[in-house]
């Protein structure tokens, strides 16, 4: 018999035998199922809030805040500052020559959780061209906010996760009540979770004399150099460039970062503590099994497939956990809806839906695997380095 049909056979044997070794197989498959449901549920969070964050971002597409900022909300820029901008070569144009730009401002607008808890959402006042800048926005009910009236429109994602912003409601924000006129879609992106204004309404109510940002949409990628530079050269500008989604990617970093530390951190624990189920477990099952693997030896079995038998043993242990694993984490929270502090988004909510996505799932049943192939291979090993005349002998 040859050395893959001897590892099948002492495979087949060693998986017969878990019913009779319940308890300690038990023990390989619940630590991994932990670990796995754990890992891709801390990792579905990071995954839907990078996704969300950059689910409408695009490189012809441009955000100018002040020099020295990091994000829109600490920038400032006059209208002086806007109307040079706005002329700008390579800024893509409508049919009526007007520049696709949306001069910005940036506050918070109080709400509540449907739990009850207080929260901030991003309130942004935005220039007539907003729609033209941002194509992907589309409403799904009402109508479009009027300029000169007290009028939002919200993200349905915002809609859905907090109390009070459902169509003709009423926010009660710095200057009087501001009545909910629209909701709109924005492909599951970050948008979703802000309220919309005019931009100059929200500046007469705020008593603001400056814009925060201005967002705008270039002829294409590669005019994107041309229009830096123009702005660079300019005296009178003080202002940083950037590509839209090298920006989501700086505000956004230290959320994404800290979600992928904390389901590492959490992993790493759970998946050191399982291989040391694993070793325990397959040390136990190796002792109990010490006089048949002797005879398996004595009938001509050799070491090489008795020791990757036990390792694929372990192993596939650790996949049925892997699998019940990621079964339980996508029914459990694949496609949920949640909000958390932004950090550096100006520390309003942003809204996201978890995501257990292929990557994440493959790189649980590595790490699983793993763990299994490390928590056999040690104990296997062991069970061959005595002579069959030792394991064999009765005490």
């Amino acid at each position: 018999m040859n050395v893959a049909r001897q590892i099948l056979a002492l495979t087949a044997v060693g998986l017969r035998s878990v019913p009779h070794r319940r308890g300690n197989s038990a023990v390989i498959v619940i630590g991994s199922t932990c670990v796995v449901a754990v890992l891709l549920s801390v990792l579905a969070m990071a995954t839907g809030f990078e996704r969300t964050i950059q689910a409408d971002a695009r490189p012809d597409r441009v955000l100018v805040i002040t020099n020295g900022m990091d994000t829109e909300g600490s920038s400032s820029l006059s209208r002086e500052n806007v109307d040079v901008i706005q002329a700008a070569p390579g800024i893509k144009r409508d049919s009526a020559g007007k520049a696709m730009v949306s001069a910005e401002v940036v506050l918070v607008a109080p709400v509540v959780r449907r739990n009850g808890a207080d929260a901030y959402l991003t309130l942004r006042g935005s220039g007539e061209q907003l729609m033209q800048v941002r194509s992907e926005l589309r409403l799904v009910a009402g109508r479009m906010f009027r300029p000169g009236l007290h009028e939002l429109v919200i993200g349905q994602a915002a809609q859905q996760q907090f109390r009070g912003l459902d169509l003709g409601k009423v926010i009660r924000l710095y200057d009087g009540d501001w009545t909910i006129v629209g909701m709109f879609a924005a492909g599951d992106s970050v948008r979703e979770s802000e309220a919309i204004a005019d931009a100059t309404t929200v500046m007469t109510a705020y008593q603001l004399s400056a814009y925060n940002s201005t967002t705008a949409l270039l002829t294409s990628e590669s005019s994107f150099a041309i229009f830096s530079q123009a702005l660079q050269r300019d005296p009178s500008l003080k202002v940083s460039v950037m590509r839209e989604p090298d920006y989501l990617a700086m505000v956004s970093g230290y959320v994404h970062r800290w979600l992928k530390s904390v389901a590492y951190l959490i992993g790493g624990i759970m998946g050191i503590g399982a291989l040391f189920g694993a070793l325990n477990t397959m040390y136990s099952a190796m002792a109990s099994r010490q006089s048949e693997i002797a005879t398996l030896r004595a009938l001509g079995f050799s070491p090489a497939a008795i020791v990757i038998s036990i390792v694929l043993e372990a192993v596939l242990l650790s996949l049925v956990g892997a699998f019940v694993g990621i079964g339980m984490a996508y029914t459990a929270f694949n496609g949920q809806a949640i909000n958390t502090l932004g950090g550096s988004l100006w520390d309003t909510q942003v809204v996201y839906t978890l995501s257990v996505s292929l990557p994440l799932v493959l790189l649980a049943i590595a790490l699983v695997g793993s763990i299994g192939i490390l928590g056999g291979l040690l104990p296997a090993i062991r069970s061959i380095r005595s002579t069959i005349a030792d394991a064999l002998r009765v005490p």
